[in-house]
């Protein structure tokens, strides 16, 4: 079962929770829906624009990567089926499915990069903190000052 106080690593450690997925999903076809409204039906680059940067914003901040590839593929679907298609038909259409298919994935691993480099600096900065305490709580005197 999946720790509903795990932190997501956002600045200040904001808890997510169980909320995360559900926060996701309506970030998600709050994008679509945007989309559908500032952009007329022949301006499918710009829509998907919108819903990748918003997929990838939802990758850089939910905690989880299962919550990750669930809201990128419900993006995804959702982009398919009612910006590109019409009425939530999902129709394969070749060169161009694939297209959006791989702008979801860079989307997706832009944020989960974005969000693993947050986590180390994070580590980094509690290593830090950490060899600091340690070095004067010896006085110096075993080498752990020589890293600050």
């Amino acid at each position: 079962m999946a720790d509903p106080h795990r932190r997501c690593g956002l600045p200040g450690g904001h808890d997510v929770g169980l909320f995360g997925l559900a926060d996701g999903v309506a970030v998600i076809t709050g994008s679509v829906l945007a989309a559908g409204v500032l952009f007329p039906a022949g301006q499918v680059s710009a829509r998907l624009i919108l819903v990748a940067v918003a997929v990838g914003v939802c990758a850089a901040v939910l905690p989880d990567g299962r919550m990750t590839l669930v809201v990128a593929g419900l993006g995804f679907v959702l982009f398919t089926g009612f910006l590109t298609n019409s009425y939530g038909g999902f129709r394969w259409d070749g060169v161009n499915t694939v297209w959006h298919l791989f702008v979801f994935a860079m989307a997706t691993a832009i944020g989960l990069a974005q969000r693993w480099i947050r986590a180390a600096q994070g580590d980094l900065e509690f290593d830090i903190a950490m060899r600091n305490r340690l070095g004067e709580a010896d006085g110096g005197e075993n080498g752990w000052s020589s890293l600050r």
